[in-house]
């Protein structure tokens, strides 16, 4: 059994836990979490990952094992961890694959994968659906998908159709309406101008016909209806 650092142990686990760990890959997977997201040591997590699968292979566990490779970078190890946990049903690893192959820059395979997962009701995935045609130049159905977000009320969906519509379309109108249109939901009025002003060099002029666009057209689910305060 992998050995614990003293000082977390009451902190992040209890010692009836790290008991039990010895024979239970439940509570091993657990000591394996707490490692990664609360102490950020991947190494660790994935020690006490591997331990917990030896005693039993289980699906979650696989999965936290292919995250912990994937931000150690080691993403063929991911795959195949991933793969597993795919194996063993537990569908939330589909996505997560995706993001590997994302991370190596290998886009069919991840658009494939994400495709895998939105088809069994992973809705976060249809973002990254847009985003891997667009990473394949494929701009009609990155389009198509980034509207059907739009279309599912996706906040990200609104903010990579919008940078679509701005760096590859070039259409400054669309940019700016389904940027303003995610106002007051994760982005403040002032981070939204900032980048349609500063970053984007887009006029006044054209953000406010933007405005316009989001609040009076039915092809924006999500609309910012305040003031933008623009002269």
């Amino acid at each position: 059994m992998p050995d614990v650092k003293e000082e977390y142990i009451n902190k992040y686990f209890k010692l009836s836990q790290l008991s039990n760990a010895k024979k239970d890959p439940v509570p091993a997977m657990k000591i394996g979490y707490a490692y990664s997201e609360k102490l950020h040591d991947y190494e660790k997590a994935l020690e006490w990952y591997k331990y917990a699968d030896s005693m039993i292979p289980l699906g979650e566990n696989s999965y936290f094992a292919c995250y912990a490779l994937q931000k150690l970078k080691r993403y063929d190890e991911a795959i195949s961890w991933c793969k597993k946990a795919i194996d063993l049903k537990w569908d939330k690893a589909l996505y997560q694959l995706g993001t590997v192959y994302y991370k190596k820059n290998d886009f069919e395979n991840a658009l494939k994968w994400f495709s895998n997962s939105y088809a069994k009701g992973e809705k976060i995935a249809i973002t990254s659906i847009g985003l891997m045609h667009e990473k394949l130049r494929d701009y009609k159905e990155a389009e198509k998908w980034y509207k059907k977000g739009v279309k599912e009320s996706n906040e990200d969906s609104y903010h990579n159709i919008g940078r679509f519509y701005f760096h590859i379309i070039k259409n400054n109108l669309k940019a700016s309406a389904y940027s303003i249109a995610l106002i007051d939901t994760k982005y403040t009025k002032s981070s939204v101008l900032r980048v349609l002003q500063d970053e984007w060099k887009i006029p006044n002029e054209t953000i406010k016909k933007g405005y316009e666009l989001q609040l009076n057209s039915p092809d924006f689910p999500i609309k910012y209806k305040g003031k933008l305060g623009l002269p």
